[in-house]
């Protein structure tokens, strides 16, 4: 890496390829992102393999976030040579250590580093909060355990914003958190449906929500931006496709 990318297009992808990076065990990042595509545009997935957390013991849970790295690169060596017009990686929770300027600097590192767009889940998402306008008030859905929650919150208030509400759902691995039900998620959020809060924020790439954005927001009357949706609208539009995404709430909808 670090050369100069190599774009291009081809019978399918008439408009742009988007690579998709994903941890080995995310089942739900593929599927979703797919029923997001606009025409002419097509997704291509690599995988990268994570450590599992420890589940039984938070002060070694807290460790492994803080300290796990993945092989990101080596799964961005093989998505490259099908020439993306941007990256879109789909794990979420090592974009969300530290503040603002800690996550600003490593997507600016891993765009030197392939030379492409590259949409790191939290950027995004505020890219997707200032869209709608800047709500300061969030409550926040996760699929993690308090360490976890406690860290997106840290990342959130660094960033200005007022985390009135956050709640994890206390997945027992990474393939538990796709197996969660819907009535389990629209129970998370009504957990979340404070008065003063101004807009929900979902964090946990492998949390089947994108698909219930637009009944979420119906059903509680506040907008949603989800990871996965943010991620990927936030990778179309950062190379100019400003196509509406239906059926994905307000953000992919009208932004």
């Amino acid at each position: 890496m670090n050369q100069e990318p190599k774009i291009s297009i081809d019978t399918l992808a008439t408009r742009a390829k988007i690579a998709v990076i994903v941890p080995s065990t995310n089942t739900v990042v593929q599927p979703e992102m797919d029923a997001m595509r606009p025409e002419g545009v097509t997704n291509h997935v690599s995988r990268m393999l994570l450590p599992v957390r420890p589940y039984d013991d938070m002060e070694l849970y807290r460790q492994a976030l803080e300290n796990e790295k993945g092989n990101l690169e080596d799964a961005l060596k093989l998505v490259l040579h099908c020439e993306p017009h941007a990256i879109a990686h789909g794990h979420s929770i090592h974009s969300f250590r530290g503040n603002s300027e800690r996550a600003q600097a490593e997507e600016k590192h891993l765009e030197q580093l392939t030379g492409l767009p590259f949409i790191t889940p939290s950027r995004a998402v505020l890219a997707g909060l200032n869209a709608i306008g800047g709500p300061t008030k969030i409550a926040v859905l996760t699929p993690y355990w308090p360490p976890a929650d406690s860290l997106i919150k840290d990342f959130f208030e660094s960033c200005g914003f007022q985390v009135v509400a956050n709640h994890g759902l206390k997945a027992t691995g990474p393939i538990a958190v796709s197996q969660f039900t819907y009535e389990q998620i629209m129970a998370g959020f009504q957990v979340l449906n404070q008065p003063t809060v101004e807009a929900f924020v979902h964090v946990g790439t492998n949390l089947p929500v994108s698909a219930m954005t637009e009944h979420i927001e119906k059903t509680f009357g506040k907008p949603l931006i989800g990871v996965n949706v943010a991620t990927y609208w936030w990778a179309l539009r950062r190379i100019g496709i400003m196509d509406p995404i239906p059926g994905f709430g307000l953000l992919a909808q009208k932004y």
